[in-house]
């Protein structure tokens, strides 16, 4: 596991290769799949959900490209526990796109009272901006259900694969205390 540690300056210092990382080097780290730990240099707090949660990228380009792979890191770090978080930001986007309707409709009200357009052209405009962010929330919950999905079926599936590890080596165990039973008992 690859330990960096974050400084009062927020800079990010990568314990291994012994030199100040950006957080596009840490983005690089989760995409090539190495484990991270990032630490709070001051008081040693384990900070890596939140440092990767504000490096998940800000274009949905940025988020279709690596989006995937930096919430698994997140997961894998945090556990099921941490899938609320992405809920919450999910639901508080679509939140953040209604009241932006009202301001937007406080903003076309003031552009007809200056006579810079008609009751019409703002009703006509409104319409397009309430059908153009239903389509976004839209995309948005539909897009966060599958990356959720494909997190909790990847984190799923190498807990059962560590489940059936440790089933494995728990049976070999039994079988050998078994055998020191016996040669005890002899």
């Amino acid at each position: 596991m690859r330990v960096i540690k974050r400084y009062r300056n927020r800079r990010l210092y990568d314990t291994q290769i012994k030199k100040v990382i950006t957080r596009d080097e840490v983005k690089k780290y989760v995409l090539e799949g190495i484990e991270l730990q990032i630490i709070e240099n001051s008081n040693g707090r384990d900070i890596t959900i939140s440092v990767l949660s504000g490096i998940i990228g800000n274009s949905s380009l940025d988020i279709k490209k690596s989006g995937a792979k930096i919430m698994g890191a997140i997961l894998k770090k945090g556990g099921v526990e941490t899938m609320d978080i992405f809920k919450k930001l999910t639901l508080a986007s679509i939140g953040a796109v209604n009241m932006t309707k009202e301001k937007l409709d406080e903003v076309f009200e003031e552009m007809v009272k200056k006579g810079e357009m008609t009751t019409d052209e703002k009703a006509e405009a409104i319409k397009h901006f309430v059908d153009r962010s239903t389509e976004v929330r839209t995309k948005i919950k539909d897009y966060a259900e599958e990356m959720a999905g494909k997190v909790a079926e990847r984190v799923s599936s190498k807990v059962n694969d560590q489940i059936a590890q440790l089933a494995v080596k728990l049976e070999e165990l039994n079988g050998k205390l078994t055998d020191l039973e016996k040669k005890i008992n002899k």
